[in-house]
């Protein structure tokens, strides 16, 4: 008999703590996810400032009048399509000044000026800051972005004649486009 209310006692004791052990709150979580359009980024265009004179200071302007460049001078040109629709992007790029080299240790500085707008039209862009995002970066109704690309080369009095690529200096200006 005393075994019975030994088992009955340390039955009743057991089911006082699992009863408790049940009435913890619980609260759930929910988990969600903002899978945004995949950007994607197309070159149409390298920056060429064309034949320019050891004399010039060659300043390619992306929304305004260019000086001292050579004939089939160009912009450099990236559209950014299938972003997702009126949306501002983070513009960045990997250098603030790029050393463009002849090949025989001769330099040029060239310093990117960056531009962009909804519609595709160069005159009408503005003044992109590299690493943000604002009205300059926002996207069209349909997800485009065009982003123009110019800069200086400073002054070029007396330098050595010659071909200068980036490739054989610094690299090339790399873009990379994100969302903010």
């Amino acid at each position: 008999m005393k075994r019975t209310i030994s088992l009955l006692s340390a039955l009743a004791f057991v089911l006082v703590f699992v009863g408790s052990a049940f009435a913890q709150p619980t609260q759930a979580v929910t988990t969600t996810a903002n899978v945004q359009a995949q950007i994607n980024i197309t070159k149409n265009a390298d920056v060429d400032f064309g034949s320019i004179q050891a004399t010039s200071n060659p300043d390619l302007v992306p929304n305004g009048s260019n000086t001292d460049v050579g004939a089939g001078a160009t912009l450099g040109k990236l559209s950014v399509t299938s972003a997702n629709t009126s949306q501002q992007l983070v513009v960045s790029w990997n250098q603030a000044t790029v050393t463009l080299d002849d090949g025989s240790s001769n330099t040029i500085t060239y310093t990117p000026a960056v531009t962009a707008n909804s519609s595709d039209d160069a005159s009408a862009s503005s003044t992109v800051s590299n690493g943000t995002a604002n009205s300059n970066t926002s996207t069209s109704s349909s997800g485009e972005l065009y982003i123009y690309i110019g800069g200086d080369l400073g002054s070029l009095s007396g330098q050595t004649a010659g071909t200068y690529t980036a490739a054989n200096g610094s690299g090339n200006l790399v873009f990379t486009v994100n969302y903010q």
